[in-house]
């Protein structure tokens, strides 16, 4: 049902109660027992015939005795004399409702109708006329059938506060991943990022737990040179092979690099964003082969001083998109392939992504905790959770799109447009936010439609049945 169309029902709803309203009301100022005054009509009506029969006798003996005897008085001023008398009674007009089925002609006598009350057709007609007892029973009633989705003031604070305080971690706790110089301008690096990449701590947990795969999962897209691609992918170095090779993608490797497992080929991205993929002559194997080999070959490589690039990071590289940021005291703004690989040889790999993850997971842990906490405290049930769940998403899309801004802020003004100040787990949590949201909300409305749709179906029903 269109905006339209359903203005225009609740103006023949809103009609109809202002109608139903001023009848009600008639009927509650006719305080009287009918039987009572049917036994008195039936009274009067007998005390009537016997003083007319009464006037017949007194008539004839007049008239024996040759006396005149006027005339009887004519109905009419009998009934002049009542229409006198009852008009002074306020009659109630009933109105007139069309009965050929337009319902053009309806909404127009029913705004025709509510505009000599002063109601304001640009709001809600049915607020301003309907009993607010009425209303709430209404709301009340809709909330549960299809859940309340409203917030209300604790609502809006728990998600300013979860994104204020991803965003205060995020500025304290993840910062940039290491120390370094931007612009002149000497920058803290996260505290929890060093512990991460510290180079003993990274060297014994490799050798404790991962080096053993190195031999186990050799591939044949971990050309670490130009050279060793035979010239064809440009820029290629030790320090961004990874980076380039979309096999070493943490997400994208389950795809890229298992099919170049499968084909004995390497899948690049040159230093001018173009995707190559290089054939090395490495002998195909199977599916299942492939998965474990990618698998233990990500293992092998994590905790390594280059480290792995954070997940779909490597597709910044594709193309030569300009940026908004410049690395360079000239202030030139560099393509995204130059920032990308500027912000990963300083540090931005995986497990400063996972340092970046505090910040999604903290909007999320309070908001979901938060919502949980107050359903069980109202006695809510995992079916009514349900139909509010388009409550949840949208309280946790604005959480993560303040922790978002929050960061570009962090970006552009406390860290001087430094790129590696970006977080780039926060960013990656609004397509999933944004996604839910959308989702829930289209549920809801099919749910919503699909109730009126029965709702109006049985109205035709009836009205049929009456006709």
């Amino acid at each position: 049902m269109s905006g339209d169309q359903l203005s225009a029902a609740a103006a023949v709803v809103a009609y109809q109660a202002v109608t139903l309203t001023e009848l009600r009301g008639l009927f509650d100022q006719v305080e009287f027992d009918l039987k009572d005054v049917l036994e008195r009509e039936l009274r009067v009506s007998d005390t009537l015939d016997s003083v007319e029969s009464e006037f017949d006798a007194v008539r004839a003996r007049l008239q024996a005795m040759g006396i005149l005897v006027p005339a009887q008085e004519s109905q009419s001023s009998a009934v002049a004399t009542v229409s006198v008398e009852t008009s002074s009674y306020r009659r109630y007009a009933v109105p007139v409702v069309p009965t050929d089925g337009d319902f053009d002609q309806l909404v127009r006598l029913a705004e025709a109708r509510l505009d000599l009350l002063g109601i304001d057709l640009t709001r809600d007609p049915l607020q301003q006329v309907l009993p607010a007892g009425q209303i709430a029973r209404s709301l009340r009633s809709y909330a549960e059938e299809h859940g309340d989705v409203s917030w209300d003031e604790t609502d809006w604070t728990v998600v300013l506060v979860a994104g204020v305080l991803a965003t205060l971690l995020d500025v304290i706790l993840v910062r940039i991943p290491q120390d370094s110089t931007f612009l002149g301008k000497e920058q803290t690096g996260s505290p929890l990022t060093k512990w991460l990449q510290d180079k003993d701590r990274a060297q014994d947990v490799h050798a404790r737990f991962f080096k053993r795969f190195e031999k186990l999962a050799k591939v044949p897209y971990d050309a670490s040179t130009t050279w060793a691609t035979g010239g064809l992918v440009s820029g290629m170095r030790p320090a961004t092979h990874r980076l380039q090779s979309l096999g070493h993608d943490p997400a994208l490797g389950f795809l890229f690099g298992v099919a170049d497992l499968m084909h004995g080929a390497g899948t690049y991205i040159d230093e001018a964003g173009q995707l190559i993929q290089v054939a090395t002559g490495a002998p195909p194997i199977d599916l299942i082969n492939a998965f474990i080999t990618q698998v233990r070959h990500l293992l092998s490589d994590v905790y390594t001083p280059a480290g792995l690039q954070p997940p779909f990071f490597s597709l910044l590289q594709l193309g030569q998109i300009n940026s908004p940021f410049a690395l360079g005291p000239s202030g030139v703004k560099l393509p995204w392939t130059d920032v990308a690989r500027y912000m990963y040889t300083n540090g931005y790999d995986l497990r400063h992504f996972f340092t970046m993850g505090i910040t999604p997971g903290v909007v999320s842990a309070i908001i979901r905790g938060y919502w949980l906490l107050k359903s069980y405290a109202t006695g809510g049930t995992a079916a009514q959770r349900k139909l509010e769940h388009a409550k949840l998403t949208s309280m946790l899309l604005l959480g993560h799109t303040i922790a978002t801004s929050g960061t570009l802020v962090k970006t552009g003004l406390l860290f001087g447009m430094n790129p590696a100040a970006l977080n780039y787990n926060q960013i990656l949590a609004m397509a999933p936010a944004t996604i839910a949201w959308f989702k829930e909300a289209i549920a809801r409305d099919h749910r919503i439609n699909q109730a009126l749709e029965k709702e109006w179906e049985l109205l035709l029903t009836e009205s049929e049945g009456q006709s």
